[in-house]
């Protein structure tokens, strides 16, 4: 049976941070969520993340004005070119003014379609499944520590490790994001993420408050934030809940 989605979304600058460097935005209208977290220590995270957000969602609303007119699906192809002009806008500003030079940005990106679920990510930016009580990590993080792990698997990991991006939107002419197509079933929530939520919170922690209160998304969300809040809350907090209805 097709799918259906309902969206919600919150950011915050957390206690430490002088600035938003997280971008997100939510278009239900085309079942588009995407979040963006701008490189700290960079110059210019902010507007990395809101160059990346407003290029791809703009691509997405072009295609959806096309696909009423002509017909067509969305599909991997137009996710890869999505990320592919992000990645241009991000690339050719951090080129064409210094005070954007070096600037880049974490990119997860989900189109969210009847029957199926396409998804672009690059960066540390995440995508859970809830179901049936149980968190899953769909993304893998694209960081020192996710090499380390694969490379000794047995061995504690410094805490830098985490916070070093192997991958990012912006920083080269070309990108290398993974991209992912799942299928939705009735009563699954999409949690979509930047590192300031699962930085702080662990994954029994986020499980936990979505059991509590998933039959209130605004709440639900409210709470994990406040929980970030209330735990430090050392970097910018971004979350999209998706419901599959």
């Amino acid at each position: 049976m097709p799918c259906s989605y309902e969206m919600i979304a919150a950011t915050d600058i957390g206690q430490i941070r002088e600035l938003n460097e997280d971008s997100l935005r939510i278009m239900p209208q085309i079942n588009l969520a995407v979040v963006a977290d701008g490189m700290g220590g960079h110059k210019a995270g902010d507007i990395a993340s809101r160059l990346a957000v407003g290029s791809l969602c703009d691509y997405f609303q072009e295609q959806a004005l096309i696909r009423d007119a002509i017909g067509g699906e969305v599909n991997e192809e137009i996710m890869s070119d999505a990320f592919a002009l992000a990645n241009s806008e991000v690339y050719a500003n951090a080129h064409q003014y210094s005070n954007c030079e070096g600037m880049g940005t974490t990119l997860i990106a989900g189109s969210f379609q009847p029957d199926e679920v396409f998804v672009g990510h690059i960066g540390d930016s995440r995508l859970y499944r809830f179901a049936q009580g149980s968190l899953e990590q769909l993304t893998v993080d694209h960081t020192l520590a996710t090499e380390l792990s694969a490379e000794t698997p047995l061995t504690e990991l410094p805490a830098y490790a985490h916070h070093v991006l192997r991958k990012a939107l912006g920083i080269e002419s070309s990108c290398n994001p993974d991209f992912m197509t799942i299928t939705p079933e009735k009563g699954q929530i999409f949690v979509m993420c930047s590192d300031g939520l699962t930085g702080v919170l662990s994954d029994q922690d986020i499980a936990t408050a979505l059991t509590l209160r998933a039959h209130q998304p605004e709440v639900c969300i409210d709470s994990m934030i406040r929980a970030c809040n209330e735990q430090g809350a050392p970097d910018n907090i971004s979350i999209v809940l998706i419901f599959v209805r």
